[in-house]
């Protein structure tokens, strides 16, 4: 009696447990498991789309919420955003994506985009130098810190511009298409002019930060130039002073075209005198400070710039047709800092992957393969990034 006791316990907690767990149906978790993320992980955004849709289109009411749950759980996000970024991110290359955007898609993926708009309209996303209680920069470093913030909110902006557009033109064909019921035409029908518009005006507001920012550090290099002897400082502030002085003539050359009329106009005399000025004076160190910031810049792409293929490695058959497409890279928000290898308390060397192109190469499983056929498949797979 005790034995049938303990198995009757043991087949009642087995089917406890896969209750609790079954919520999601097999065959689609095994295509979360063995497709979506690790192609999600990888950056391999056409079989996202493709496994992301064909989810999306299979399941439906509260599953989505299970999905989104486990997705999450593996520090990914729902299903909807990731659908979203991965289709929108491919449109925005100029690539055709397959399978097209189905109206059950869009009830999940349009939501995301709302929601990026209204983070934008709340000033969410804004970064902390344009806070209104921000402190002005004091030093190089600092100002350069602000510049790189500013220019990724930049970054943002104009995706989510671009993005904008092509989610306003796929929902316009789905919804020419018949696809809709009636019921679900109101959650598609988005303003996406009057989204448009905000992105625009907040672009406007970081223009009106980013020159008062590069005015800023003009100053504050002559500044360094003048009273300091230490060469890093002497190299940083020479740099600065050459690159603030291109990009704030580059922008009142676009405001005398008529562009960003709203956006105040930096008094450029006075900085092209103090940029030129030092520039005469300190001839040798500014051509030093363009060739080794010029060659660090090359190098951080090249170290940590992925592509569009082959896990980042390749740039994508699109850049045959539209060369400058090719210069557009993928960079991390935060690169990781290397820590020193011969320090004591280290337990292993920092960052872990010592060369992204190597470590992909070198595993056993992976390396680059090309299969031959009609068309020449590259495919480049490694464990380390799943």
């Amino acid at each position: 009696m005790k034995k049938l006791y303990i198995t009757y316990s043991a087949i009642a907690l087995l089917l406890l447990q896969t209750a609790l767990s079954g919520a999601i149906p097999r065959n689609v978790k095994l295509e979360l498991d063995s497709r979506l993320i690790p192609a999600y992980r990888t950056g391999n955004l056409e079989t996202v789309v493709f496994s992301g849709a064909l989810i999306a289109n299979q399941v439906g009411g509260a599953l989505y919420g299970e999905i989104d749950t486990y997705l999450e759980e593996q520090n990914i996000g729902s299903l909807g955003s990731v659908l979203a970024r991965a289709r929108f991110t491919l449109l925005t290359q100029n690539r055709a994506v397959k399978p097209e955007a189905t109206a059950k898609e869009l009830l999940l993926t349009v939501p995301h985009f709302q929601n990026q708009v209204q983070q934008v309209i709340d000033g969410e996303l804004r970064p902390l130098i344009m806070q209104d209680e921000a402190e002005p920069p004091a030093t190089l470093k600092d100002l350069e810190e602000a510049l790189w913030t500013v220019h990724i909110y930049k970054n943002d902006l104009t995706n989510l511009d671009r993005t904008a557009i092509l989610a306003a033109q796929t929902v316009r064909t789905v919804l020419l298409s018949g696809q809709v019921k009636p019921i679900d035409r109101d959650k598609l029908s988005f303003d996406f002019v009057s989204a448009r518009n905000q992105v625009i005006d907040e672009n406007e507001n970081r223009l009106d930060h980013e020159m008062a920012l590069r005015v800023a550090r003009v100053r504050l290099a002559k500044n360094v130039l003048d009273t300091s002897a230490e060469l890093d400082q002497r190299l940083q502030a020479a740099f600065a002073m050459d690159q603030d002085l291109k990009i704030i003539r580059d922008f009142v050359e676009q405001q005398r075209k008529g562009l960003f009329p709203r956006v105040p106009t930096p008094n450029l005399d006075p900085i092209e005198q103090t940029v030129l000025s030092a520039e005469r004076e300190n001839q040798q160190l500014f051509m030093t400070a363009n060739q080794f910031f010029t060659g660090l810049h090359w190098w951080i792409r090249g170290r940590y710039g992925k592509g569009v293929a082959a896990n980042g490695l390749l740039k994508g058959e699109h850049v045959k047709q539209n060369p400058a497409a090719g210069f557009a890279l993928s960079m991390p928000r935060n690169r990781t800092l290397p820590t020193d290898p011969f320090a004591e308390d280290n337990s292993e060397r920092s960052p872990y992957v010592a060369r992204r192109h190597e470590n992909t190469w070198s595993w056993e499983n992976g390396g680059i393969s090309m299969m031959h056929g009609e068309e020449i498949d590259i495919v480049a797979e490694s464990d380390y990034f799943y």
